[in-house]
């Protein structure tokens, strides 16, 4: 059971990129306090978490209405997967302390939760994983993006201190490594899309 939910903790929690987002939430929430930064960072993760939730279960419907083999989606979804992990590996988020204008509410949906949390990547691997599952096993993706949600909730919360103690350099570090696990998790998504298809 452990190993179920980790093939499927470790990949949103990936996709979702909080560690990735970090550079850019301590540019947006510099005027806040720190008690309004752990509103933001909770508010726009559980924002995000919802949006990937409710794709994953209609996944199916939506599949269904455009009729779109789930082969197609998973060799679909891969290389849109092996795009985003090439534009995490050669780009980098802004980090020029400008603020949304807006306030706190704006900053809560756009940019954080959309799209930089929920992404068309932790979407589309949400939807695959949702097909491929069996019926009790599903519960181990939903919890695996709740789980996320809240470890990635606290991760954002300490991103000053996180700042403080690695240098804004550690996490554009890290994501870059996560981005290569992307990349490997979106081949294999490809792979078995077009064996399943010409080979099944």
């Amino acid at each position: 059971m452990t190993a179920k939910f980790l093939s499927l903790f470790i990949p949103m929690f990936i996709l979702m990129d909080f560690i990735g987002t970090i550079p850019l939430f301590i540019s947006l929430t510099k005027k806040f306090s720190q008690k309004e930064r752990v509103k933001i960072a909770f508010s726009s993760s559980a924002i995000a978490g919802a949006i990937v939730l409710v794709f994953s279960i209609l996944g199916r419907q939506i599949m269904n209405y455009f009729n779109i083999s789930i082969e197609a989606v998973k060799a679909g979804g891969g290389l849109l997967l092996l795009y985003i992990a090439f534009q995490m590996i050669l780009s980098s988020h802004s980090t020029n302390g400008k603020n949304d204008p807006a306030g706190l509410r704006n900053i809560m949906v756009s940019p954080l939760a959309i799209p930089m949390l929920a992404g068309p990547g932790s979407m589309t691997f949400g939807m695959i994983s949702y097909l491929d599952l069996k019926e009790w096993d599903k519960l181990y993706l939903i919890t695996s993006i709740v789980s996320a949600v809240i470890i990635g909730s606290l991760l954002l919360s300490a991103s000053a201190y996180i700042e403080r103690l690695l240098g804004t350099e550690f996490a554009k570090g890290m994501e870059k490594i996560m981005a290569v696990l992307v990349s490997f998790i979106a081949l294999e998504m490809m792979m078995s899309g077009i064996k399943a298809y010409f080979f099944l």
